[in-house]
This record gives structure tokens, C-alpha cells and sequence, in this order.
């Protein structure tokens, strides 16, 4: 009998885990996903409705960056030994989120330092962690994300006289992209799981 013969009718085994995801905790990637289609919407509904209250756009804003905190936290998904610095990153956004909501007459100047401390802050987190990961499969990602977090900070510090559309459209770009990325860790999470 040939080793094919032998295994006629047996079930192909799956293809070993990359590297990087081999102790990554796959039951949860609907929470990926779901957070990823949540902070989609709210970066939709920030892009399509640019209002002219600076109290609808503040609530808009600190939910945002509360979505955005509490969606890249649990895109760490349980790994191990990673250290505290996702969640200082983490922190950071939902700690501007939780500033913005807490203050609902906030006016525009201090809606954009806060949010734009807490964007940079969490970006330049962000990107000494992608650039301590070198080996990583999705450090070009990590880089790209943490610059734009950063670029977005510098824009709307520099500029905190900027009218609200424009404050909208940057938040609510920074929004759609990071949920597009939770959606495609999730997905991934889940095709590894199968």
C-alpha cells in the first residue's frame, strides 16, 4: 500500500499558522469585526452629516475616539508579553473621548487640542510599537496607522481655528480607516480559526 493509498479518504490536515498569529486568540475575531463596522459608522455618520453644533460634533468626536481606543485594544486579541504600551495607546484615545463627552459646551479650539493631544499621543505609541515589531508580517500596516494617527494629531493641533466640517471629515477619515483595518484583522482571525 502507497502513502497515498493510506491516506485516501482521510481528512486533509490545515496548513500550519503563520508565525505571528500562532498564539493569537481566534474565538473573539467577531469582536474585531463588529468594533471595526461600529467605528466605520461612526466615521460615515461623521462624513456625511457635518453639522454646525459644536455639541453634536463634540459627542460625535469623543465616541469616535472611545470606539477607536476600545477597537485597537481588543484587536490585541489576548497576545502575550506585549507589554503595556497598547494600552497606554489604547487609553489615550478613549481618555480624550471620555474629556470630550465630559465637557458637552466645549468649544471648538479646546474640542481640537483635546482630541489632537490624544491623537498624537496615542500615534507616537503606536508607531515605537510597530517599529519594535520589525519582524512582523504587518508592520508596513502598524506604521501607516500610527502615521496617520500622528498626522491627524499635528493637523488638528496645529489648526484647532479649523470650521467643523473640516475637523469632521479629519476625524471621521481617521475613524473609517482604523475600523477598515479592525474589520480585516477579524477577518483574517476568523479564516485562521476555520
Amino acid at each position: 500500500m502507497s502513502d497515498i493509498d493510506a491516506g485516501f479518504g482521510q481528512a486533509v490536515p490545515p496548513p500550519p499558522r503563520p508565525i505571528e498569529y500562532a498564539d493569537a486568540d481566534t474565538s473573539t475575531w467577531w469582536i474585531s469585526v463588529l468594533g471595526g463596522v461600529a467605528l466605520v459608522a461612526v466615521g460615515v455618520w461623521l462624513l456625511a452629516n457635518l453639522y454646525e453644533s459644536v455639541v453634536v460634533l463634540a459627542w460625535l468626536v469623543g465616541l469616535s475616539l472611545i470606539l477607536a481606543g476600545v477597537v485597537e485594544l481588543l484587536a490585541l486579541h489576548g497576545n502575550e508579553g506585549i507589554g503595556v504600551a497598547p494600552w497606554i495607546a489604547s487609553g489615550l484615545l478613549v481618555a480624550a473621548g471620555v474629556a470630550v463627552l465630559a465637557w458637552p459646551d466645549i468649544t471648538l479650539w479646546a474640542l481640537a487640542v483635546m482630541a489632537g493631544a490624544g491623537l498624537l499621543l496615542a500615534g507616537a505609541v503606536q508607531l515605537v510599537l510597530a517599529l519594535a515589531g520589525r519582524d512582523r508580517a504587518d508592520m508596513p500596516l502598524r506604521i501607516g496607522l500610527a502615521g496617520l494617527t500622528i498626522a491627524l494629531g499635528v493637523l488638528v493641533v496645529a489648526w484647532p481655528s479649523a470650521t467643523l466640517v473640516v475637523l469632521a471629515v479629519l476625524l471621521g477619515l481617521r475613524a473609517i480607516g482604523s475600523g477598515l483595518i479592525s474589520i480585516g484583522i477579524g477577518w483574517q482571525l476568523h479564516r485562521l480559526r476555520a
